[in-house]
């Protein structure tokens, strides 16, 4: 008896589907299909040192030296907002002894103290679909009097981005 039922119970599944998909006579000619999807706005950022990053020359001379480059990519075609933070509060850092410096973004931009971070609300971006970002070039400038404590002298910068 509980076969039965079962049996019947798909047989009338299985037909009133087929009720469904059948084309009446006051269908049409055209059929449409609305259907939407989203896209949410993103960024992304690369980063890449410069080989000569780990041998920097810090004395009194402060030469502006390369320490790679940053890519920023975003998906909006507008300018994103970067996020600049030092570890050591833009201070290069052996033990207790510190020096600091300035850190530059491009080609002549002014310098920038890190000692409470940093934000450019207008960075420019790439946002084409192959993710090719625009790239600038990161350098700083160390503050040294040609005195300081001899010893290896070293800060990272973290760079986030978000979109405008």
């Amino acid at each position: 008896m509980n076969t039965l039922i079962k049996s019947v119970s798909l047989v009338t599944t299985v037909g009133s589907l087929s009720a469904l998909a059948a084309v009446s006579v006051s269908d049409t000619n055209t059929a449409s299909f609305n259907f939407s999807g989203t896209i949410e706005p993103a960024c992304k950022v690369k980063g890449s040192d410069s080989n000569g990053a780990t041998a920097m020359v810090i004395d009194q001379n402060n030469t502006t030296q390369d320490i790679g480059s940053l890519e920023v990519w975003c998906n909006t075609g507008r300018t994103a907002t970067t996020n600049y933070e030092s570890l050591n509060k833009g201070f290069l850092v052996d033990g207790s002894n510190k020096i600091a410096y300035t850190l530059s973004v491009g080609d002549g931009s002014a310098a920038i103290d890190l000692a409470g971070g940093y934000t450019d609300a207008n960075t420019e971006t790439g946002s084409d679909a192959n993710g090719t970002g625009k790239t600038s070039a990161l350098k700083i400038t160390p503050q040294s009097n040609g005195l300081d404590a001899a010893g290896q002298y070293s800060d990272t910068i973290t760079v986030t981005v978000s979109y405008n």
